[in-house]
């Protein structure tokens, strides 16, 4: 069996820009992940969009700041989101499984492989595997921060061959391309992010996510380590998946890192700090 391939798409790609999810945008992400099927790909996706779906359904105009009302709109737009992927990846003869985790089902070595082995069960079954945060009940202080960690940490997981995580940009820019105009897209990394790219990278400006363009190379950082390379792209480009796989599309391409590791290392690599030691002079 192939190596599987693990998609992120952000909440900003789902809204199209707007407060709420776009139909025509999941039946755009079902095609191309069909496409992708039918070419002898493993897809796994993990999609943001709860919170707006339940912000879409129940007429709030603005992402709330407190926690609980967040989760909240979560529980109320998660069942909507994953109805929307069954509808549109059942009509190219998918089916969606949807695999809610918690920082803590990834904490612990045995929950580590249960979802492991959940996610090679469905991908056996030609199943597709619909990954989000189970974000109505997950804690301040275990909280995956957002989902371009839980696509690396997901891609950690099943020992993807490559993670693509897909934007409202191209890709990494040499500075802010909304503040910048002469910002130059970086095509290719090979070697480790220079910082005065990560300097430049930002944060959410959409206003409907999380994450920015910062989290992506953390993320990146993150799967890149685990022997899995990074494709950042433009998700309203979804027709062109196959030709970023190949190489050829537009984004940047962030290769991996070192060898291949055991189960048992990729799990340590995505495990949260618990101490450190500090080895002075005298030891």
């Amino acid at each position: 069996m192939s190596r599987p391939l693990v998609l992120k798409v952000g909440t900003s790609t789902l809204t199209a820009g707007g407060g709420g999810v776009e139909p025509a945008r999941i039946s755009a992400l079902a095609a191309a992940i069909a496409d992708l099927k039918g070419r002898g790909f493993d897809p796994v996706l993990v999609s943001s969009g709860a919170v707006a779906a339940g912000r879409q359904a129940l007429g709030w105009p603005e992402l709330p700041r407190q926690i609980p009302a967040k989760q909240m709109l979560a529980a109320v737009g998660q069942p909507l989101l994953i109805g929307q992927y069954q509808q549109a990846l059942a009509e190219h003869g998918l089916t969606a499984a949807q695999i809610l985790l918690s920082r803590a089902d990834l904490e612990r070595r045995l929950s580590w492989l249960n979802a492991r082995n959940t996610l090679r069960a469905l991908l056996d079954q030609g199943l597709i595997p619909v990954v989000n945060e189970n974000d109505s009940v997950a804690t301040e202080e275990l909280r995956f921060g957002d989902n371009d960690r839980l696509s690396a940490l997901v891609a950690t997981l099943v020992d993807a061959d490559k993670l693509l995580l897909l934007t409202d940009q191209d890709g990494l820019y040499s500075a802010d391309p909304n503040r910048d105009p002469d910002a130059v897209l970086i095509t290719e990394v090979v070697g480790t992010v220079p910082e005065s790219l990560r300097s430049s990278a930002g944060e959410s400006v959409s206003g409907v996510g999380t994450g920015g363009m910062a989290s992506k190379l953390q993320a990146a950082d993150l799967a890149r380590r685990a022997s899995i390379g990074v494709i950042i792209a433009n998700g309203a480009q979804l027709s062109r998946l196959p030709e970023l796989l190949l190489g050829k599309g537009r984004g940047t391409y962030l290769h991996a890192l070192g060898d291949r590791l055991e189960a048992r290392k990729r799990f340590i690599l995505g495990a949260l700090e618990g101490g450190s030691v500090t080895v002075d002079g005298g030891a």
